[in-house]
């Protein structure tokens, strides 16, 4: 995000006070190159990534959604197939004579 210019005049005037405050200080502060404007975009791209983590926890809802989803559905179709079972029912033959 870009700063300002209110901004960047603050910083500037922070940055110059510490100069003139704790040079010491300053001095090992630029030596890390953070007055750099390429290492702070090297910094800020070296954090986390809130777009990514959004995007795997979309991701996963949306496969719990679809389990689920295919889980009730495939319950309500056993739930609503006729009962079969496995025993087969044998009945013996009339042997009686029948009447003419």
């Amino acid at each position: 995000m870009a700063l300002r210019e209110n901004e960047r005049r603050i910083l500037a005037q922070i940055e110059h006070h510490l100069t003139e405050d704790d040079p010491e200080l300053a001095g090992h502060l630029t030596s890390f190159g953070a007055d750099d404007p390429a290492f702070m975009r090297a910094a800020m791209g070296a954090g986390w990534k809130p777009w990514a983590v959004c995007a795997a926890i979309g991701a996963a809802v949306i496969g719990l959604l679809i389990v689920l989803f295919l889980t009730t559905s495939t319950q309500a179709v056993q739930d609503s197939a006729p009962q079969q079972s496995g025993d087969v029912e044998v009945t013996a033959p009339n042997t009686q004579p029948q009447a003419p």
